[in-house]
């Protein structure tokens, strides 16, 4: 069978969590599968990694289709590569499907928080995350989606998805990265950013759909709550949009010299930010999956997270949680993380043992099956 895979995402220089996943599952299913032939789709030249890929494992051939305009490249140059030289399955791993298909099409459809949170969205976003999903239901041979959550989401708000084959694939994480023993030299890393111990870390993009002025909020009331500590906030990700509310905060004279921003990292570095700090907040009102968990787990860093979406699914008893609403008890677990040596280890017990259940290679071969199946 030859299978065609749309690594546009995949291939982007500075990744994060949907095109990760489009990464590591490419990855994953080239290493697993020897049977099938692969092609892969992508807007701009390939960076060296895929190359080798290609180098490695005959059964791969990277194909770059050109496109003139800055957008559309998927509405309009892949289907057009899908009428004239069609794979017997396409599968688009974090983008939308192409308008017209000869080939069975399998998608990943990672949320719908443009549903549930429409009010962080801008109307063009919402409306083409909308359509584009309404065509994914409608067209695709085979839906994944990457926790249950996200499925009973999908069927709430896309009730023609019910009848459709919806399989759950989690996410796994890199274990030569995401490992203890082979993390690269604390002192370097932390020399490199300037930073200093105690801190709590957040990572993803600075924007009010992860809740970062609620984290902001609740490190604030940390702060005026324990006059005397020293921990600070470390910043890991991109500035979204309306940065302006988070910009004030960040000038707040509690907050000021207490949090750090780093941007966007190389994923290379993050191990050691994530080992080295106290505890991994995530605050997210709204999560598909939430990737950070499962590498910090790996790395027994204890988790702080909001009790919504799918977050308490991934990390259940790896996780301390909190009301994404309520700054002061997230203040609260921030204190108890820092006071309380036993619930550190106990988390970070739980998290190594639930990290375990999560692997590339797991989600590959799963969808490998469902790749298969669309095909049967």
């Amino acid at each position: 069978m030859l299978i065609g895979i749309d690594a546009s995402r995949a291939n982007r220089q500075q990744k994060t969590g949907t095109e990760w996943y489009a990464y590591y599952i490419i990855k994953g299913l080239i290493a697993l599968d020897r049977r099938n032939q692969y092609i892969l789709y992508s807007d701009q030249p390939f960076d060296l990694e895929f190359i080798e890929l290609t180098q490695q494992y005959r059964n791969v051939k990277l194909k770059v289709l050109r496109w003139p305009f800055k957008r559309f490249w998927t509405l309009g140059r892949l289907t057009l590569e899908m009428l004239l030289f069609p794979p017997q399955v396409l599968f688009v791993p974090s983008h939308v499907l192409p308008l017209f298909s000869r080939a069975k099409l399998v998608n990943t459809i990672h949320d719908v928080g443009f549903m549930a949170y429409s009010q962080f969205y801008k109307k063009s976003d919402r409306q083409y995350l909308k359509w584009s999903t309404n065509q994914a239901v409608r067209r695709a041979d085979k839906l994944i989606v990457v926790s249950e959550f996200t499925k009973q989401e999908l069927i709430k708000y896309f009730p023609a998805s019910a009848s459709k084959a919806v399989e759950v694939v989690y996410h796994g994480y890199d274990e030569d990265l995401y490992n203890p023993e082979k993390i690269a030299s604390n002192e370097e890393v932390l020399s490199r950013y300037d930073l200093k111990q105690p801190y709590f870390l957040y990572i993803g993009r600075l924007e009010s759909k992860k809740n970062i002025i609620g984290l902001l909020n609740g490190f604030r009331q940390y702060c005026q709550d324990n006059r005397e500590s020293r921990e600070k906030l470390v910043l890991v990700g991109k500035r979204g949009q309306e940065f302006a509310a988070v910009a004030n905060l960040l000038n707040d004279p509690i907050l000021k010299g207490r949090v750090k921003e780093l941007g966007w990292t190389p994923e290379a570095d993050i191990p050691a930010l994530l080992s080295l700090a106290l505890a991994f907040v995530m605050p997210s009102w709204y999560e598909g999956f939430g990737m950070p968990l499962v590498q910090a787990m790996a790395l027994g860093t204890p988790i702080i997270a909001a009790d919504s979406g799918s977050l308490p699914e991934v990390a259940t008893e790896a996780g301390l949680y909190f009301d994404p609403t309520n700054a002061n008890e997230l203040a609260e677990k921030l204190t108890e993380i820092v006071n309380n040596q036993d619930l550190r280890y106990n988390l970070s017990k739980a998290g190594i043992a639930r990290a375990k259940l999560f692997s590339w290679q797991k989600a590959a071969q799963e969808t490998l099956n469902i790749l298969e199946q669309a095909n049967d």
